[in-house]
């Protein structure tokens, strides 16, 4: 049996689905959007091989997964775009970020702050494409789908770093303190109190956990279930 290949990021592939997801449950949800997260779902794990490709890693197992995965995303994407074609643009959109990503990876910088947070535009705009899909809407709530994952997992990229990579480094520690501290201010200033408490588990795990002596594994397991009651509560205020 051929094993697949996928990155071993699994936190990456909460970031992508979970826009989705949100767009998807905040519009009228259409059978089609199977086929629209699924072509979703295979383009994200082309990344992987494509990205190993953009650092000259020329090896065949690379190419023969591109183009297997970018196969199987453009047959299934053919019948979302014959219900709604004009979700090209958001795709349109993706691409000066894609490439954001490309010269990073090229430079053997992905830990780059910017790359992290290109990669994070990207995954709000399928969410903001999965909201539009189904009615062509444009309403102020595409921008909520965008924006509240995306301050979410700034916030879980600036924690991760304080934490693993960049522990060493108080000034992570510092921003993803205030960083994590204004989410919640700000939606108390609006009186959204309800998005207030989705933030405040987040606010909790970079106050309390930061020194504990964790494991990645045990980082990644907590960042996992964090983002799952960020979702409910994020789904409940909605």
């Amino acid at each position: 049996m051929i094993k697949p290949l996928i990155s071993n990021q699994h936190g990456a592939i909460v970031m992508a689905l979970l826009p989705f997801l949100y767009g998807v449950a905040l519009s009228r949800p259409l059978w089609q959007h199977i086929f629209l997260l699924s072509a979703w779902f295979f383009l994200y794990l082309a990344t992987y091989p494509l990205l190993k490709l953009c650092q000259r890693q020329y090896k065949p197992l690379y190419f023969r997964w591109s183009a297997i995965y970018l196969g199987v995303a453009l047959l299934l994407v053919l019948p979302a775009l014959y219900y709604n074609p004009h979700i090209v643009f958001f795709a349109a959109a993706m691409l000066p970020l894609a490439a954001v990503n490309a010269y990073f990876s090229r430079r053997k910088e992905e830990r780059a702050l910017c790359n992290d947070l290109a990669a994070i535009a990207i995954f709000s705009l399928a969410g903001a494409a999965a909201y539009y899909f189904a009615d062509s809407s444009s309403d102020v709530r595409i921008w909520q789908v965008g924006f509240y994952p995306a301050l979410f997992f700034i916030g879980t990229t600036l924690y991760v770093k304080s934490v693993l990579r960049e522990r060493k480094n108080p000034r992570y520690l510092k921003a993803s303190l205030i960083f994590h501290l204004l989410c919640v201010l700000l939606f108390i200033f609006m009186q959204q109190y309800l998005l207030a408490a989705a933030f405040f588990p987040a606010l909790v795990r970079a106050l309390w956990l930061p020194g504990k002596k964790l494991s990645v594994r045990q980082i990644g397991l907590i960042e996992m279930g964090n983002s799952l009651v960020f979702f409910i509560l994020l789904l409940y205020a909605a």
